[in-house]
């Protein structure tokens, strides 16, 4: 595994370009895998105490992935003994670690072996609370990693882990404000990273929370064993990467005493190639049954361009009052108004107050 220096350069400017385009992040690892002479390059994290998952490999590591996971290799990864040195480290050689007589006859450097994979070089680009490594891997038959091309490598780790930390700060940006945007609708939502953990709630959710409802080590409970395995059930799913075989989401009913059920409905964003990347990848939308709808009349008097006494006596109508009572409660005329009942089925394209009361019950600004 030797190092082109030229092309290296290159590699790491695709890696600055997908921070904004995460579809990018895949070929940007590849160049880097193609400038390190390596066979391929893969990203694993933690999944458990001493065990790993493997988040995102380039096209040549394909089958060895497929190996990985199928036996299980996760929770026997020889390389869970090397986490130590590589957070002091940065950046370890495999071949420093290892004995020979350990690469020649461990299992795990059996298994690798099926694959053309010889020794590898380790890097820590961990973001925050989100420990990552990132791996090359050398073919079997390429002479081991050079000290000479150290330098390279930790420019390949401080590259990589401030761009997983400027993406994820990106990201974090974008879900704060779909969080703001919800709030303003009146809707409670929960966004969770790929691993099913909360990481950010709006005020309109922590409002509904209580001890039937609730967050607990990242991860919501519910006051019903059985209800918070479906709950459970339905993020995983969201969570998943849609395919043919991808199973259809349904709302999950949340219990609460003396209340109607709260309605949950999860929905999946992003792609999950970048999920290793990004701050949160699904989200809850939660609605209250009980919850009253309270229209903006600022908002009403913009979309369909209405005076303030039509706005004040349209919300009127919604609400299931007649022309002769909000006559009566706004001491005006009868003829005034139907008049102004008119005009407002008008602007609004509405022939009746039905109509109106369900136009208006899908506005939540």
């Amino acid at each position: 595994m030797r190092v082109n220096a030229g092309h290296l350069s290159e590699a790491l400017d695709k890696v600055q370009a997908a921070i904004f385009e995460p579809s990018l992040w895949l070929t940007g690892i590849e160049a880097i895998s193609r400038a390190s002479g390596a066979l391929g390059a893969n990203i694993m994290e933690p999944s458990g105490r001493g065990t790993f998952g493997a988040a995102l490999c380039t096209e040549k590591l394909d089958p060895l992935l497929e190996g990985y996971l199928r036996e299980d290799w996760g929770s026997r990864d020889f390389r869970a003994n090397f986490i130590q040195p590589i957070h002091r480290d940065g950046v370890v050689f495999e071949a420093d670690m290892v004995s020979k007589e350990q690469f020649d006859h461990h299992e795990y450097y059996q298994f690798m072996r099926k694959y053309g994979i010889g020794d590898c070089v380790l890097m820590d680009i961990s973001a925050g609370k989100n420990a990552l490594y990132f791996v090359l891997q050398n073919r079997l038959a390429d002479e081991c990693p050079q000290a000479g091309d150290m330098p390279h490598f930790h420019a390949i780790r401080t590259r990589l882990q401030s761009a997983v930390q400027l993406a994820q700060h990106i990201d974090a940006s974008r879900v704060m404000g779909m969080a703001a945007a919800f709030q303003t609708s009146n809707i409670g939502c929960i966004f969770f990273d790929r691993k099913g953990l909360v990481t950010i709630i709006n005020p309109k959710a922590e409002a509904l929370f209580s001890n039937d409802f609730r967050i607990s080590r990242g991860e919501v409970r519910t006051g019903s064993a059985t209800e918070t395995a479906r709950f459970q059930r339905e993020l995983k799913l969201a969570l998943q990467a849609p395919g043919p075989g991808a199973e259809l989401l349904s709302a999950v009913r949340l219990s609460r005493p003396g209340r109607r059920p709260l309605i949950v409905r999860f929905e999946r964003f992003g792609t999950q190639l970048a999920d290793i990347f990004t701050h949160s990848c699904a989200m809850a939308l939660i609605e209250d049954p009980d919850d009253e709808i309270r229209q903006n009349p600022d908002t009403l008097m913009a979309l369909f361009d209405l005076t303030p006494a039509e706005t004040r006596i349209s919300l009127l109508v919604a609400s299931g009052m007649n022309a002769v009572d909000i006559a009566r409660q706004n001491g005006i005329g009868y003829e005034t108004v139907r008049s102004h009942i008119r005009s407002i089925f008008h602007k609004t394209g509405t022939g009746r107050q039905s109509e109106l009361s369900a136009l208006f019950g899908k506005i939540r600004l």
